[in-house]
């Protein structure tokens, strides 16, 4: 898994994938990404608030779902950060709370959020009201 490299692959895998992908740009969203043959297969984002960290759009190409690779980059992702000393992971989610939840994300009140983690683009402009609130604790 590679830091990102092209960010008009990741921009179409999330395209692809229903997921926000215009504020990529100006945003301090930092990519893991998984390829197979030279190819972009999946991708996960975060965005780092001191000891918090907001997930950021976790996708994976179509024809590699249901082979793990979310897993991996889920699992990179929350291993990386704890080593960067993130305590919590957050993130809004309007389709996959079921997944999340496998992997120990909580459902919760969205005004609990640190204020840091409210004041995001992706809180404040990208995801509906009606979106799930998860956390997760490192």
């Amino acid at each position: 898994m590679n830091p990102v490299t092209n960010l008009k692959s990741i921009q179409e895998l999330l395209k692809a994938n229903d997921l926000p992908f215009e504020d990529l740009v100006e945003s301090k969203v930092a990519f893991l990404t998984k390829e197979k043959n030279g190819e972009l297969i999946g991708c996960i984002g975060i965005e780092t608030y001191e000891m918090d960290g907001l997930l950021r759009s976790l996708a994976v190409d179509d024809a590699h779902k249901g082979r793990g690779v979310g897993k991996e980059l889920l699992d990179e992702l929350c291993e990386t950060s704890r080593q960067k000393g993130i305590q919590r992971l957050h993130l809004l989610t309007t389709t996959a709370d079921a997944y999340f939840k496998r992997y120990g994300f909580a459902v919760t009140e969205r005004s609990t959020a640190p204020t840091a983690i409210l004041g995001t683009t992706e809180f404040s402009e990208i995801c509906p009201s009606s979106s799930v609130y998860m956390v997760k604790e490192l």
